[in-house]
């Protein structure tokens, strides 16, 4: 990633040189949509300056959460109305009001097309060899790893089946990553706490995507992690870049990662070409019951064995997977901590984890103990609500072909980026009394009591349904296939670290920062940690 980050300035230079010529949206308009960019409001673009759009899109590295917010309230809630916002890579993006999401995001893909606008999240026409092909591409909206996800990891049986192997893999990672001398000690270690919750999520992981023993391979964990900052880090440059001089700097960011995917597939591949060997003959019970296996079994099905493709499908679906549950994860933690209530959620959360526990033999490690910590659940929901990771999300772009979108009173032209205004929805005080305030049971409170307890199953938000308010996992017919198990996984996480150790934040939380349209992950944050034994606390 600091690879990526050290060119940066000199891809700033050129964007300010080559994009003289994309000044504004207009200037690439035709005469058929020109009067739909002379109309649009637009938030952060001073018609004051010398090209204001060639500025604004520079500015837009830094200052797209300043700008969406300003947007939102000064259209969406005042006027009910979209908005541009300049970007730097895109040009600009129609911010979608609150009351046409349902409508929009609805739309069948000949109208309003999620894939390619998703693409831009990992730019795999230079970051995954040969142009993506066979892994992520313009023309394939239904990769084999995401296909993996929807046929294996959505259904309530498939989630359960993990519960027991995610805690059992937990327990031992939290041994290894967070050392200490036995509990009930006044020991206290500090640990960093994005890296250990990183290779603890890695462990987890790769234990559902890979099994034992290759989960706990250290050199293959740090590989497949240094291959994500890279892919994360590179991407992002790349999207700052206008598309036309993205072939001439993409392969050179994409340096770093090529190196570390090698890394990766010296481990990888062997395991790959001896599963395709054991697939020959084996079959049913005999084959393992892992991400990789659904893999090559999908890959069959598409006519596509290489192993070098395969490793590399994995390893896409692996990335993801680490990133968006460690994102949330620490941000889970550090949300908890640095609330004036911390005492009061922790003393409660505590006292719902053991309860469940004692209704289940004394462990939490099935979904249907997991299924009762409604506490846990309204923690991580606030969460993803307080510190969500996008800015403007649920990327779409209007169909090719399609004649454009008809929002009523405009129609927005073929080509053009939407999204959804997440964090301005997420902190509106229309929705969320209080919006920035981090509390825990915001939404378990209303069913505290005997009262409550009867309607929570069926009426409590959880932490992986999406709404028109509560965006973080997408919305419509494209929400991330992957929720259920990313929200399960970092509920028993939360869980188990509250109930096996006492952790302190030592310094003051670092200011959230926002690059392009993402919220930068909390990287550097040291934490204070020892084992306890609080009565009554059940294993995992």
């Amino acid at each position: 990633m600091s690879f990526a980050f050290g060119i940066l300035a000199l891809i700033l230079a050129l964007y300010t040189f080559l994009k003289l010529t994309l000044i504004n949206p207009r200037r690439k308009a035709t005469k058929s949509n020109a009067s739909f960019w002379a109309s649009i409001p637009t938030a952060g673009v001073s018609r004051s300056t010398y090209f204001p759009w060639l500025c604004a899109g520079l500015r837009s590295i830094s200052n797209t959460e300043v700008n969406a917010n300003d947007g939102y309230q000064k259209f969406c809630k005042a006027l009910d109305s979209p908005f541009a916002i300049p970007n730097a890579g895109a040009g600009a993006i129609v911010v979608l009001p609150p009351s046409q999401l349902r409508s929009v995001l609805s739309r069948p893909e000949t109208e309003v097309e999620a894939w390619r606008a998703q693409l831009d999240v990992l730019q795999p026409r230079y970051m995954i060899p040969n142009q993506g092909k066979g892994v992520f591409t313009e023309d394939d909206p239904h990769p084999v790893q995401f296909s993996v996800v929807r046929r294996h990891m959505m259904r309530p049986e498939d989630i359960r089946g993990f519960a027991p192997i995610v805690a059992e893999e937990l327990r031992a990672a939290l041994a290894d990553c967070w050392p200490s001398q036995g509990a009930g000690t006044d020991q206290v270690e500090n640990v960093p706490l994005w890296d250990t919750c990183s290779r603890i999520v890695s462990r987890i992981s790769h234990r559902i995507f890979l099994g034992l023993p290759l989960c706990r391979d250290e050199k293959l964990l740090e590989q497949s992690r240094l291959y994500a900052d890279a892919m994360y880090g590179g991407a992002a440059v790349i999207t700052t870049l206008p598309k036309f001089i993205r072939p001439m700097i993409g392969p050179l960011v994409a340096l770093p990662s090529r190196r570390y995917l090698a890394g990766c597939n010296k481990i990888l591949v062997p395991v790959v070409q001896e599963r395709l060997k054991i697939g020959i003959g084996g079959k049913g019970d005999a084959m393992p019951n892992d991400a990789l296996q659904w893999i090559i079994e999908e890959s069959r099905r598409s006519g596509s064995l290489d192993a070098a493709t395969i490793t590399q499908r994995l390893l896409m679906l692996n990335l993801v997977s680490i990133f968006s549950t460690t994102y949330h994860l620490v941000n889970c933690l550090l949300d908890l901590l640095h609330s004036p209530s911390r005492d009061s959620f922790i003393t409660g959360l505590r006292e719902e984890c053991d309860a469940v526990s004692a209704a289940h033999n004394g462990h939490l490690g099935t979904k249907e103990a997991i299924d009762q910590l409604y506490r846990i659940d309204s923690t991580v929901r606030e969460s993803l609500r307080v510190s969500s990771s996008g800015i403007v999300a649920i990327p779409r772009t209007v169909a090719h072909g399609s004649g454009g979108l008809d929002l009523g009173h405009m129609v927005v032209p073929e080509g053009v980026r939407l999204g959804a205004p997440l964090r301005a929805i997420h902190h509106d005080p229309a929705y969320y009394d209080e919006p920035h305030r981090f509390d825990a049971f915001r939404f378990s409170r209303p069913f505290e009591g005997p009262e409550g307890r009867g309607r929570q199953a069926a009426e409590q938000k959880l932490s992986f349904t999406p709404d028109e308010t509560f965006l973080s996992w997408g919305y419509g017919k494209h929400g991330c296939p992957g929720r259920w198990f990313a929200t399960q996984t970092i509920k028993q996480a939360l869980a188990h670290i509250l109930q096996t150790h006492e952790i302190e934040c030592i310094e003051q939380r670092p200011a959230k920062e926002a690059l392009l349209n993402i919220m930068m992950p909390p990287t550097k944050t040291h934490v204070n940690i020892r084992r306890r034994q609080p009565a009554g606390a059940g294993s995992f």
